[in-house]
């Protein structure tokens, strides 16, 4: 049996577009991820804690107030094995 995410509000995808060394749970390069306050699907636990209030923000559209509105960068919290993730809201 599968499990039913409602679609509220936007959708936000997670694109991994850096790695330093090896992520500690695989994710690498072009790997993508749909994220929102209901799922987080494969994407790193301890990562998706340090996002999860950026992600609700794209998800209900909210801006955050330098650069592009839908698009935002992060670093995992992991400084030995550091991903960058695009976050991209894309609206519904």
């Amino acid at each position: 049996m599968g499990t039913t995410f409602p679609q509220i509000g936007n959708r936000v995808v997670a694109k991994v577009i850096d790695t330093k060394d090896k992520c500690t749970i695989g994710m690498q390069k072009g790997d993508e991820f749909e994220l929102s306050i209901h799922k987080c699907g494969n994407f790193c636990g301890y990562f998706y804690h340090n996002i999860f209030n950026w992600v609700a923000m794209l998800q209900f559209g909210g801006t955050f107030p330098m650069g592009d509105p839908d698009v935002m960068e992060w670093v995992c919290p992991n400084s030995k094995n550091q991903v960058k993730v695009q976050l991209k809201r894309i609206k519904v």
